[in-house]
């Protein structure tokens, strides 16, 4: 579908199915997701909040989204209680770039840190099409603070941070983060600041994936965790990214920073991409023993909703949803540790 096709009583019915199926929190603090299109009745709309800001994201393909609709949101959300003092609306293909960033329609200011759990993340809702910290990736986030203790962490497609600020908040030695984009790091220090994190545990490295992994393989670096969570599709002079057909060549470029023991936290959001092709691409590699699959770590359900059978382009089985996160588990042949 690829417009919002729904009249202003539907929408409204969609939207309370999804608020009264929700357990998330009505704190101003708080970032959650509130509609989920795909999952829930209208694959061209999706609605979050963050903590003060509601954000409407527009993934039709219409000039304009009507005025009708906003209002319906607005108060369903009002309806149910959610506490929210500005509106953002973001249309992802419209023709004008700001529009993209979004397009504050209620209130003068947009939110600009939340907190998850105990810790807190810097974000600029128009720093790009996205909102700066994808809600999807909440469990996995979670799953870093609960084992990051002690551990070295290399964060690669870094983005805003917030993976490397999940890995401190749960006690890692030392997080080093790279992206093409040293602009993105300005949150990742912001989010330092804001938890009290000391800057001395992190290291950052603007510059090309391709080249900045090979010059930590140079360097003889080795790190207990690598989060790999590319775009979808890049191209640079060194190399092309392309989850699609050529996901797994990038753990074969990060392997060799792994120490014996660690882990590559593999994150495949291509909603295109079954989560049995993404397994088929992983097993191919697995006939030397020295990487074995681990545990899946499945989006919170409370980011997709309960409402009704999901409708994605693929099936994401045996993954809960598109963005599909794996653990890999490393083994070296020369037992190198860190």
């Amino acid at each position: 579908m690829n417009k919002v096709q729904a009249s202003t009583p539907a929408l409204e019915r969609l939207l309370a199915l999804s608020l009264q199926q929700r357990d998330n929190p009505l704190d101003l603090q708080a970032a959650c997701r509130l509609f989920n299109g795909f999952s829930e009745g209208l694959p061209a709309l999706a609605v979050d909040r963050y903590a003060d800001t509601l954000v409407i994201h527009d993934f039709s393909k219409n000039a304009v989204f009507p005025n009708d609709l906003i209002e319906t949101i607005i108060t369903t959300m009002r309806k149910f209680k959610q506490p929210f003092h500005s509106v953002l609306l973001k249309q992802r293909f419209s023709p004008e770039l700001e529009r993209h960033r979004g397009t504050l329609i209620m209130g003068e200011t947009c939110a600009d840190q939340v907190r998850e759990g105990n810790t807190f993340h810097a974000i600029d809702l128009r720093l790009n099409r996205d909102c700066s910290l994808y809600l999807d990736s909440a469990g996995l986030r979670q799953w870093l603070m609960d084992h990051s203790a002690e551990k070295t962490v290399l964060n690669t497609f870094a983005y805003t941070g917030s993976y490397g600020t999940a890995a401190l908040a749960g006690g890692a030695k030392q997080v080093v983060q790279t992206d093409l984009n040293a602009n993105f790091f300005q949150l990742f220090e912001r989010s330092l600041e804001l938890n009290g994190f000391p800057a001395e545990k992190s290291r950052f490295i603007a510059g090309d994936f391709f080249r900045v992994s090979s010059a930590l393989r140079r360097e003889r670096c080795l790190f207990d965790l690598v989060i790999l969570d590319p775009p979808f599709f890049s191209k640079t002079n060194s190399g092309v990214v392309d989850q699609l057909a050529r996901g797994f060549a990038l753990v074969n470029k990060i392997r060799p920073l792994v120490a014996d023991g660690g882990k590559i936290v593999f994150v495949n959001n291509a909603l295109f991409l079954s989560g049995r092709e993404f397994m088929q691409q992983i097993e191919q590699f697995l006939a030397d023993d020295y990487l074995t699959i681990g545990e899946r770590i499945d989006v919170p359900e409370s980011f997709f909703g309960r409402t009704a059978a999901a409708v994605y382009p693929a099936d994401p089985a045996p993954f809960n949803h598109p963005t599909k996160i794996i653990l890999l588990e490393i083994t070296r042949k020369d037992g190198r540790k860190r």
